[in-house]
């Protein structure tokens, strides 16, 4: 059995096909912006697919600047090191250098960032616990990942304010 490397849970971010971003980094001297989207999130990192061919001038190492916009989630001059860079599939397929996945570690995020990001994913990994032990009242207002959440389990507002 492999060992677990992450120290913190992670979750997804797919509020409307993702969360796009703008990742900041310094190439050949200059700052250089390539969109992406956030794919899951953690309080020690994030991962993005990020859309162009600059993507493909980075490594493994280089450091970031980014700011997270999520729905009740805001913060600025996050940073951190890209620790794993890989093509995307639909890249691969047609041999092209538009589509990358990347990991990134944080390396500077405000500790009050950091509990609400912590918060988030445990409140979404129980709730996913719940889910697949078929429990039944799964979702509650005062979860922390509600503003992203998606999941067919999520009460609509309407059946929380006739209780």
């Amino acid at each position: 059995m492999s060992q677990e490397r992450r120290s913190h849970v992670r979750f997804p971010v797919i509020h409307n096909v993702g969360e796009p971003i703008e990742l900041n980094v310094s190439l050949g001297g200059k700052m250089i912006c390539i969109p992406g989207y956030i794919l899951n999130l953690s309080a020690g990192g994030v991962g993005i697919m990020t859309l162009g061919k600059e993507t493909k001038e980075l490594s493994e190492g280089m450091t970031f600047d980014l700011d997270l916009n999520l729905p009740h989630l805001e913060t600025h001059n996050v940073a951190g090191t890209i620790i794993r860079i890989q093509k995307g599939e639909k890249a691969e397929l047609h041999h092209s250098d538009d589509e990358w996945f990347l990991s990134l570690r944080f390396t500077k995020i405000k500790p009050a960032f950091s509990q609400n990001i912590n918060r988030m994913a445990e409140d979404w990994s129980i709730c996913e616990t719940k889910i697949q032990m078929n429990l039944p009242d799964v979702c509650f207002r005062e979860c922390h990942y509600w503003n992203i959440c998606e999941k067919p389990a999520k009460l609509k507002e309407e059946k929380i304010k006739a209780k």
